[in-house]
Formats: C-alpha cells, sequence, structure tokens
C-alpha cells in the first residue's frame, strides 16, 4: 500500500480523515454522557470521597481534551489548511487519545470499587460508555494507522519524546 500524502488533497486521505473523524465523534458522545455521570458520582456519599473519583474524572476531561484536539486537527486538514508537521500533528493527537484510554478503567474502577448497590446500574452503565469510548480511540488509531501506513511507527517515533513532556 503506498503511503498517501497529507498535503496532497486525495480522496484516499479525505476518506480515512471523514473516518477518523466519525470514529472519534462517537467517542466523544459516550465521553459526554460519561462526564455528567462522572459529575453526578460526586453528590452520592458512597463515591464522593472514592479515592479514584479525582483521577477518573480528570481522564474523562483529559479524553474530552483529547478528542477536541484530533478534531480540531481534522477539520483544519479537511479545509485544506496546510498544516507544519501535519502527520505529526495528527499521529500526536490520535497516539495521545492512546495513553489516556489507558489510564479511564483503572482510574474508574478504585473509583467504584466501594459503590453501593443501588448505584449499580449507574456504575454498568459507565462501564459500558468506557468501553465504547476505547473502542472508538482505537478505531481512529487503526484507521489513522491505515491513512499513514509504515510512517505511523516512524512518526510515533519522532513524536514520543514530546508525548514526555507533563501536561499542566
Amino acid at each position: 500500500m503506498t503511503t498517501p500524502n497529507m498535503d496532497m488533497n486525495s480522496d484516499h486521505r479525505i476518506f480515512y480523515l471523514h473516518a477518523i473523524h466519525s470514529a472519534l465523534e462517537k467517542g466523544m458522545a459516550a465521553k459526554e454522557v460519561v462526564c455528567s455521570i462522572t459529575t453526578g458520582f460526586r453528590s452520592i456519599p458512597s463515591l464522593r470521597t472514592a479515592p479514584g473519583l479525582n483521577p477518573y474524572h480528570a481522564s474523562v476531561a483529559d479524553i474530552g481534551y483529547g478528542f477536541d484536539a484530533a478534531q480540531g486537527t481534522i477539520q483544519r486538514l479537511l479545509s485544506g489548511e496546510r498544516i507544519p508537521l501535519a502527520k505529526e500533528v495528527l499521529v500526536f493527537d490520535l497516539d495521545t487519545l492512546r495513553i489516556s484510554e489507558k489510564q479511564l478503567s483503572p482510574n474508574f474502577e478504585l473509583a467504584v470499587k466501594e459503590a453501593s448497590t443501588d448505584m449499580l446500574y449507574l456504575v454498568g452503565h459507565s462501564r459500558y460508555l468506557n468501553n465504547q469510548i476505547s473502542i472508538r480511540i482505537k478505531e481512529a488509531i487503526r484507521l489513522g494507522q491505515m491513512l499513514l501506513g509504515s510512517e505511523w511507527e516512524m512518526v510515533r517515533s519522532r513524536i514520543k519524546n514530546v508525548q514526555a513532556i507533563p501536561r499542566l
């Protein structure tokens, strides 16, 4: 498979960018519901002081920012804007979502460990939505890998040191 040039306005590139954007939109919808449920967890005595609630809420917010960043990059590319290091920016956005997604489940499980039985419905629903977020992030990354082909790993190796810089 030849690697499509991010600077070219090819149908192939446009198809993959739209597909990635669509996967991210679905993940963002699940994230919005999870964020609302998580905010509601703060009013429930059995969860309010749970050790993982703040890290979990931060993980959900981090994923939301990641969705926004990736969707913004894709919109800019689709509108024809020439972004310096476009491949690097796209890989950075998607791979940072991968890193954030890894924190989601452990933080969630810690937060709901002591949930009362009357909260099991919301816990189960949140767990399902977290899984949907993960599926959509993985789908977007898979599509990004298909778009860039063998270049994906080369680009990712160039940007991984930037990802190591702690975010404020």
